[in-house]
């Protein structure tokens, strides 16, 4: 009896903080809004099988170095748990290994951060709060804990090693094929696929802690080397691929300039739309009724977000999964737009508000092909009170900087204002949104901001029409990426035929070119994305694009495709044609997904899609490989 009684003291506290990890684990899924798993009892073995590999250790030390143990592993706990419920609020995905090295990127989003924190985060400190507690009341004899005896020690480590084998042979067994993956656990480790296609379906069904140890070990694993026949694989698909041809409105705007406008944030849902009486983007509606205006557009973007959406639209390459092209290959051979337009005799220059090395443009510019970068330093704070520059400064000071560029020039110019937390000073917010308004806090500040860059955008633009430079150029203005505001549920129509997988992925393009806007402006529907850009505005420019573009320009197309892929999977989303479209289940696995006619929305068996799917599937890993492998020279 005196052993029971010394076995449960030495135990309780390990076990008490073992089920506190489980009920985190599915809190933290709560809160995130992830679907609850149907396999109840899955979810709370594994958890619980984590927290015994975390907390468990803690039996083979003295009590002194027990609680220092618990309390450091409690700490990790508890701050992982809010980073990843942070970093879940702030991209609507989790936070992985392979993302450490970005982590020097987040000094400058740590006001949005900052607006995230809620008092929910308490519950994710309870563990690391428990173990000071526990310490505290132990020292004055309020609780009791035991120390296990040395064949006690050995027997109880026995035991829970025997628990986390079977738990995780378990999740083997669960997912198909669990001789095979206990057989080979190495092969296991490697593949995260092994057990999911996606990451939120895999913190569905194992928990977010288990989700980022397999993330851990995946990453380590893993090989990143580019085989021979990953080569070939390439090479042949290139071969198949048809030649670029000069399509209809060819060297229409030859020997112009090309502006290319990123503007931060920026949504589709805007463009057209009121508040009260008072239009959101009042010049982005004008420009698009002059020009053209693509409302059928999306976001290509991965973990990199803005700096992805620049990848894109230079390169007509696709953003990498779980790393930033901008970061990981800056030193690579790029067929991007910029040094393509050098050898036409353009000069390329691109102008920012932020500073040099941020998403590390100082080292990738020169190898995508801009001759000078004009950042933060290059510019003069006149309005203040803003987190960055703000775009009135950085629009009224560029146009005196592009007015002495040597002509035909490219010039890529990125805004700021509209970045989250969407807040700028009160006496720049304009826009007069109705007290009764449904709208979040949130999405009236991100209104603000948009609304704010719609007027120092028009006073740009406006320059360049009084500089004799507007009618001289082709202006491509597009958004980088969605908001994460779901302000697209507020603005748009239910009547809006968008899928529900791309509504907060859909962002204007306007498309603003002097000959082409005489004979052709308005709308068009035509489904694209942003690898789509640039052999849309080369063919304008009379240049044909090289033969690694994996766009196609919108102008001409006959197979016009959408193709959207998980920022933090391979899973493919969504695939969208004039025709037809495929959505994905949350598994990821093909036949669990549906195919449906467009406009109608009928539903079409699986297969019908199965041919369209393959050759996206294709296309992607093309992508991949040519970025990875560094092998456009070979190309």
């Amino acid at each position: 009896m005196k052993n029971l009684t010394r076995f449960f003291y030495g135990l309780w506290l390990i076990l008490f903080l073992v089920v506190l990890f489980v009920l985190q684990n599915q809190i933290f899924n709560s809160f995130v809004h992830l679907t609850p798993n149907p396999d109840i009892f899955l979810f709370f073995t594994e958890s619980f099988t984590l927290g015994l590999l975390l907390y468990g250790p803690a039996i083979l030390f003295s009590k002194r170095t027990r609680y220092i143990y618990l309390f450091l592993m409690s700490l990790v706990v508890s701050i992982y748990l809010i980073s990843q419920y942070l970093y879940f609020s702030f991209y609507g995905g989790f936070f992985q290994a392979s993302a450490l090295e970005y982590s020097g990127q987040v000094g400058a989003e740590w006001s949005t951060v900052l607006t995230l924190m809620t008092p929910k985060i308490l519950i994710f400190l309870l563990s690391f709060l428990a173990v000071i507690i526990f310490f505290i009341l132990e020292r004055k004899g309020k609780i009791r804990s035991e120390l296990l005896q040395g064949k006690e020690k050995v027997l109880t480590a026995l035991a829970m090693l025997i628990i986390v084998i079977f738990g995780y042979s378990y999740l083997a067994i669960k997912d198909g094929n669990g001789q095979q993956k206990i057989s080979n656990p190495l092969q296991t480790l490697q593949n995260l696929d092994s057990f999911t296609f996606s990451p939120n379906y895999l913190v569905q069904k194992v928990g977010i802690g288990n989700y980022f140890l397999g993330d851990v070990i995946g990453t380590v694993l893993r090989s990143q080397s580019i085989t021979k026949d990953d080569v070939a694989f390439v090479q042949n698909w290139f071969s198949k691929k048809p030649p670029e041809t000069a399509g209809k409105y060819f060297g229409l705007e030859s020997g112009k300039n090309l502006f290319y406008i990123q503007v931060e944030s920026l949504e589709s849902a805007v463009i057209g739309q009121k508040i009260g009486d008072q239009e959101i983007t009042p010049n982005l509606n004008k420009l698009a009724s002059e020009g053209l205006y693509f409302d059928n557009y999306y976001t290509q973007v991965g973990s990199g977000n803005t700096a992805d959406a620049e990848f894109v639209t230079l390169n007509s390459l696709y953003p990498l999964i779980n790393e930033v092209a901008f970061i990981d290959f800056a030193h690579n051979s790029f067929d991007a737009i910029p040094n393509l337009l050098i050898q036409h005799g353009y000069s390329t220059y691109s102008l920012h508000g932020d500073v040099p090395d941020f998403w590390n443009r100082v080292n990738i510019y020169p190898a995508l092909g801009y001759e000078k970068s004009i950042s933060k330093n290059d510019f003069t704070t006149k309005e203040a009170g803003f987190e960055t520059l703000s775009d009135d400064d950085f629009f009224s000071q560029s146009a005196q900087k592009i007015s002495t560029f040597k002509q035909p020039f490219m010039a890529t110019l990125i805004t700021l204002s509209s970045h989250t937390p969407f807040i700028i000073p009160e006496k720049y917010q304009s826009l007069q949104i109705p007290t009764d308004s449904t709208l979040t806090d949130r999405q009236k500040n991100y209104l603000e901001s948009i609304h704010y860059m719609d007027g120092a955008l028009g006073s740009f633009i406006d320059k360049l029409k009084e500089d004799g430079m507007y009618d001289n150029s082709v202006i491509a203005i597009f958004g980088d990426h969605g908001s994460s505001t779901d302000i697209s549920k507020e603005l748009i129509s239910p009547n809006d035929q968008t899928l529900d997988g791309l509504k907060t992925s859909r962002v204007p393009l306007i498309l603003l070119a002097s000959k082409l806007n005489t004979t052709l402006k308005g709308t068009i529907s035509t489904p694209g994305s942003h690898v789509d850009l640039y052999p849309t505005v080369a063919n304008l420019l009379g240049i044909k694009p090289p033969h690694t573009v994996l766009g196609q320009d919108l102008l001409n197309t006959k197979t016009p495709v959408i193709t959207r892929r998980g920022p933090y999977s391979q899973i493919i989303t969504t695939i969208v044609t004039p025709t037809m479209a495929y959505e994905s289940s949350d598994s990821g696995i093909f036949e669990e997904g549906k195919c449906i006619t467009l406009p109608q929305k009928t539903a079409l068996p699986i297969d019908n899609c199965k041919t369209l799917y393959d050759q996206q599937s294709e296309t992607f890993k093309v992508s991949d490989l040519v970025i990875k492998g560094n092998l456009i020279p070979s190309l």
